[in-house]
């Protein structure tokens, strides 16, 4: 259930334009220019960490690269509108986990922290003094939600209690308009002794139980439960929908399908399902556009480009789809041809 580096090999689209007009330009990051197209009826902004076939991490603000460094880990990030400072994590050789801040108007760049733990999906709290972020330590078997104050300079464990050894987020979302979080997590034990028993018969895997929660810093309590293999979450402003993205597995073949749960009646429905021009992601990242009437997620087109890496493993590219919630409609906001969307964030 841990999630792990995302390389090239495991990061993911390219479909026929329909009606609407795409803004390319040259990426200046790159010898080999890089034609990013971008829909240009979408009013909401993006935040896109892409990587190349060298293996070199870009950050967009829609078409505009804010930063690029060569890829050592899985790269996490957040962005402050106000402050204009890009918020990033990275490996060094050592494979310390390094936090970094960016200020994007000087493009001064400041290490924050450097330790052995391992960062992963970075929010800004609503008054923009701390970082929450997935915390792993190499000692534990595994993730919690942390917190880390920029002023001090120190983190925090927030969910679960630090002699809890058995409770694992998996994935976690911060709505900073609420100051809330959103939470899946599960039994390492019950994962380990579901593997287990399928490597001895020789069968695929049955789903851990994963547990929804939701709730504030001074507390969360548990939405539902499922017996499903989930990878993601992501809520509605207002905290009433949440978002996954729900998988079935057979052998090497994984169907994906987008669910939206209701957390005041803890009913749930399938929203988006495989489509003739694409094919979801199982780490398809949903998220609500500001207003909630939109939905974001990754998916592999029809006929997707398939990218190699310096080390020859291969992956296809990704692109950024919208699903409109009143008329039932797809449309490609957000692809570059020439590398890998590790990650990408609505951000207003």
């Amino acid at each position: 259930m841990k999630k792990g580096i995302v390389l090239l090999a495991i990061v993911v689209v390219l479909a026929a334009a329909g009606g609407f007009m795409f803004y390319s330009f040259k990426d200046k990051g790159s010898e080999n220019a890089a034609d990013v197209s971008v829909n240009t009826e979408n009013s909401e902004k993006l935040l896109v960490s892409i990587t190349d076939t060298d293996l070199l991490t870009k950050y967009y603000e829609n078409e505009k690269v804010i930063h690029e460094a060569k890829l050592t880990s899985y790269p996490a990030f957040a962005l402050d509108q106000e402050q204009q400072a890009l918020y990033y994590t990275s490996n060094n050789d050592q494979n310390e986990m390094r936090l970094f801040k960016l200020d994007l108007k000087s493009d001064k760049k400041t290490m924050l922290y450097k330790g052995p733990e391992s960062a992963d999906s970075l929010f800004l709290s609503k008054d923009h003094s701390k970082i929450y972020f997935r915390l792993g330590k190499a000692d534990e078997s595994n993730f919690r939600i942390a917190s880390f104050d920029l002023k001090t300079k120190k983190y925090k464990n927030l969910y679960p209690t630090a002699n809890d050894q058995d409770d694992s987020v998996s994935s976690f979302f911060y709505n900073q308009k609420t100051d809330s979080f959103a939470l899946l997590h599960y039994s390492v034990e019950e994962d380990y002794k579901k593997t287990d028993e399928a490597n001895e018969k020789g069968i695929d895997p049955e789903p851990t139980k994963i547990h929804f929660s939701a709730g504030h810093e001074s507390g969360l309590h548990e939405l539902k439960s499922l017996e499903q293999f989930i990878s993601d979450i992501a809520v509605s402003d207002d905290d009433k929908r949440i978002l996954f993205t729900s998988y079935t597995q057979k052998g090497t073949e994984q169907t994906a399908s987008i669910q939206m749960l209701n957390a005041d009646t803890k009913t749930y429905k399938k929203i988006i399902s495989n489509q003739k021009t694409f094919k979801l992601l199982i780490d398809a990242q949903p998220q609500f556009s500001k207003d909630g009437k939109k939905i974001y997620f990754l998916a592999e087109a029809k006929g997707a480009k398939k990218l190699k890496d310096e080390t020859g493993r291969e992956a296809k590219v990704r692109t950024i789809y919208s699903y409109d919630l009143d008329t039932k409609t797809f449309k490609k906001v957000w692809e570059n041809p020439n590398g890998i969307i590790n990650s990408f964030s609505v951000i207003n």
